[in-house]
């Protein structure tokens, strides 16, 4: 696991020892009180979309354009990173807004690298590969602790079992339960074709 300072330094997820890299960033305070208001009105739902990288983000059905403004220019800028970071030529990215844990057990994507960056609620937890001594994430017990948790706006880099040099590996994570809080979690993949 890495954490880094700057941004120019999320490279460091290519690294073959590195499984998850998080640059932290402050939260964008403004944007996270208007979609909680959004979501406890049963205004907000999630959505899917594939977006060409290096081009700007299309209109969002979000209910509310001082919100559609704010997250399009955050989304905007996660497309940015996560396009020029991989050199896609799409992206795929879901919104989702969820009251309960989306994936609550402890588990590796068959993915390349995914960004996950929470807007709102509580956010994705990871183990250092070191920290797990078992080879499937399927053998931990649900109730083991994290090694480490993103905070929100944190851009959360996790490497795959797909990804090249990386097959029976990946980054071990799992979604947190809310609590009855309302969580906003935005994922971004890769698109080759």
């Amino acid at each position: 696991m890495r954490v880094v300072d700057a941004l120019v330094d999320v490279v460091a997820i290519f690294e073959p020892q590195v499984q998850v890299c998080v640059y932290r960033r402050p939260p964008l305070v403004c944007l996270q009180a208007a979609l909680a208001q959004q979501i406890q009105a049963s205004a907000l739902t999630g959505f899917r979309r594939v977006v060409d990288a290096g081009r700007p983000v299309p209109a969002l059905p979000l209910p509310d354009a001082a919100i559609a403004a704010g997250a399009a220019q955050e989304l905007g800028f996660l497309v940015e990173v996560f396009g020029e970071l991989l050199g896609c030529p799409r992206i795929g990215l879901r919104l989702e807004v969820l009251d309960r844990a989306m994936c609550p057990r402890w588990h590796r994507d068959h993915n390349g690298i995914r960004l996950l960056c929470t807007w709102l609620g509580p956010c994705t937890q990871w183990l250092d590969d070191a920290a797990s001594p078992v080879t499937h994430p399927a053998q931990l017990p649900a109730d083991a602790p994290p090694s480490g948790r993103a905070a929100p706006f944190d851009l959360v880099l996790l490497k795959g079992g797909l990804w090249q040099g990386n097959a029976g590996r990946g980054a071990i994570h799992r979604s947190p339960d809310p609590a009855g809080a309302a969580r906003c979690l935005l994922a971004l993949d890769a698109l080759w074709d």
